[in-house]
């Protein structure tokens, strides 16, 4: 249970600290540079990136979920009309 929840938390924090890095590139001023790159566009990137990421893995675990659950289904199905 605290590994659940624990992974909970840190696919939270991902979200709203990607959410957070996005939001701060957005309200970024344009002339800002870091390095010869634009600030904002950094932090657009990145936080788009960390979002983008979180949700693919999100979707995959639900697929993969939902896969497996079928699977069992099919299975307890197939085992009850014999």
């Amino acid at each position: 249970m605290a590994e659940t929840l624990t992974a909970l938390s840190q696919r939270n924090e991902a979200f709203w600290i990607g959410l957070s890095l996005f939001l701060l590139g957005v309200i970024t001023p344009e002339a800002l540079s870091l390095g010869g790159i634009g600030l904002s566009r950094l932090l657009i990137f990145v936080g788009g990136g960390i979002l983008l990421v979180r949700t693919i893995v999100g979707c995959v675990r639900i697929l993969k979920t939902t896969a497996v659950a079928g699977a069992i289904g099919y299975r307890e199905g197939q085992s009850n009309g014999r």
